[in-house]
């Protein structure tokens, strides 16, 4: 798969503004290629607060963290997911870039997986604590396992597989990916 087709295919709705944050995994040698584009894009998704962080994770892997500032911020303004945020240690009182630098610090250096990351991936926050308590009791499992709304959950996980099934044609069409991302949902 090439750079653009795997950045449009895994965070889509992210860059269209309908997703908080979106995370992947890249091969390294796809990632290398594609650097001078994505230097390109970071000032051009910038404009509208939305970033490219890319996080080496190993020499043939680069993990991707795609995310949209103004939607991350508002799960921030939400007193219960602050409140989770703090029993899991992040640095809440710091503000959004201390808590946004503690969760690329554990996706690159932590042992486990950092099961929190869902709430940054839009998640909710109940379905992120039913995965912690127990995965195996799920309702329905899509994008994410849902432990609480299936009805709610299965509409927006079908909004994000629109959202990346138009930019993919617009993409496969001859868009550039800035262009194959303008679309309103």
């Amino acid at each position: 798969m090439e750079f653009d087709e795997t950045i449009v295919r895994c965070s889509a709705p992210s860059l269209c503004g309908i997703k908080p944050a979106s995370l992947f995994s890249m091969d390294g040698e796809c990632f290398d290629s594609g650097k001078l584009k994505l230097r390109e894009w970071r000032g051009i998704f910038a404009k509208s607060r939305r970033y490219f962080v890319p996080l080496r994770k190993s020499e043939n892997r680069v993990l991707f963290f795609v995310f949209d500032r103004n939607l991350l911020e508002r799960i921030l303004d939400s007193n219960t997911n602050v409140e989770y945020l703090k029993s899991k240690n992040f640095p809440v009182e710091k503000g959004f870039s201390a808590v946004l630098a503690e969760l690329l610090h554990r996706l690159v250096f932590s042992a486990e997986f950092p099961h929190e990351v869902g709430l940054f991936l839009g998640y909710p926050l109940e379905d992120v604590l039913g995965f912690e308590k127990n995965s195996a009791n799920y309702k329905y499992s899509g994008v994410w396992k849902v432990y609480g709304n299936p009805e709610k959950s299965k509409i927006q996980m079908k909004r994000y597989r629109r959202c990346t099934e138009k930019c993919m044609k617009l993409l496969e069409d001859g868009a550039s990916l800035p262009n194959s991302i303008k679309i309103k949902f």
